[in-house]
């Protein structure tokens, strides 16, 4: 087969790769991509197997913009510059003579995620409702308003399932507190070998039902989604750090300021304050439900978290018993691990890249 031509560079030559079980020609200079007759249509329908629209793409574009630069590199005729649907600004170049389409770097991303963009900002924009607001009224938790995640959470599922199964030996031992101070972290007990142990055992042993059950919720409400922006080998490590880090953060605040250092820590909240840091800096154009007394309001996971931070530190200096420094030292952590790794999840999910981008979402 003879090289072809970058239509954007001219002088680079198109290499060939494979994108969803097709093979297509890039341009590793300027990362455009160009599509053989049916091409496109093959990647969206692998991508998206209900994809709505009839016959092949380059039949049913919108309005035509103008003549392009650009020169097919089969034919070497002008390629002419459409939108990809009626008043889109999504464009695309293509060949009458051949059917070929150019798309230039990134534009293969905003093809994909062209169907699913509406419907994402609808979940998030959607009104709530009065079982919303009895809800909140009666369980003072959240309800979210986001997008669905693409796969299945299996981590946080399995995360729901041990923590639930590790109430048992709590509720059903004659003397419970035997069960937390054996499984719980005591932060004078700094530097023995079951010290080290009781940094990861206590994210999951909870004191009663009405512990577990509210850190649940924002474990599965939350998890679902930052697993699925992290991926299921990032998101355990993430979430296992965080309570770590908020583990570390008790025992320094006890041994420091506090009067409970012969206290044992326990509960998941730590690590998933880690989570809800991650959730609120990745996922920025989602809504959570406020509720002031009986006033229910949606607003954006930075405001939600913002004031639950405040809270935090408040109570943090009236009340030396509680775990506030746990919380707020994992909620630093996830924050700062989240701003690490956010341009990375970006690069794999365009579909929160174009949320976040949307202006009319604030």
């Amino acid at each position: 087969m003879a090289s072809l031509n970058c239509p954007q560079c001219h002088h680079h030559l198109l290499k060939p790769i494979r994108s969803e079980n097709v093979e297509l020609d890039a341009c590793v200079h300027c990362e455009g991509l160009w599509f053989d007759r049916n091409d496109l249509d093959k990647v969206v329908h692998n991508y998206d197997p209900n994809y709505p629209r009839e016959g092949p793409i380059i039949e049913s574009l919108g309005q035509k913009v103008g003549e392009s630069q650009k020169h097919c590199p089969h034919c070497k005729n002008s390629l002419e510059t459409y939108r990809f649907e009626k008043d889109s600004e999504l464009k695309i170049d293509i060949c009458h003579s051949c059917h070929g389409i150019w798309l230039d770097k990134e534009k293969l991303d905003q093809v994909k995620i062209f169907y699913e963009y509406p419907s994402a900002v609808e979940k998030i924009q959607r009104e709530t409702t009065w079982g919303n607001w009895l809800f909140q009224l009666c369980l003072f938790v959240p309800v979210e308003f986001n997008t669905q995640p693409r796969r299945f959470p299996i981590i946080t599922m399995i995360l729901l399932v041990i923590n639930g199964l590790l109430i048992l030996p709590v509720i059903t031992a004659q003397t419970p507190i035997d069960i937390l101070y054996l499984w719980g972290l005591i932060p004078e007990k700094i530097g023995s070998l079951n010290w080290f142990v009781t940094l990861l055992t206590h994210q999951f042993i909870h004191s009663g039902w009405l512990h577990l059950i509210v850190n649940m919720y924002f474990l599965y409400i939350l998890g679902d989604n930052v697993e699925d922006a992290m991926g299921r080998i990032m998101f355990p490590l993430f979430y296992l750090f965080c309570g770590l880090a908020a583990g570390m953060s008790h025992v320094g605040y006890e041994l420091t300021l506090g009067h409970s250092a012969s206290f044992p820590l326990v509960g998941s909240s730590g690590a998933i304050s880690g989570v809800m840091a991650a959730y609120m800096y990745i996922f920025r154009k989602a809504k959570l439900t406020f509720m002031f007394v009986i006033f229910q309001r949606k607003i954006s996971p930075v405001w939600y978290f913002g004031i639950w931070l405040a809270l935090n530190v408040f109570f943090l200096m009236g009340d030396e018993e509680a775990t506030w420094a746990a919380h707020i030292g994992g909620f630093a952590v996830g924050l700062l691990f989240s701003s690490i790794v956010y341009e990375r999840i970006l690069k794999t999910n365009p579909l929160i890249r174009c949320l976040n981008q949307d202006k009319s979402l604030n």
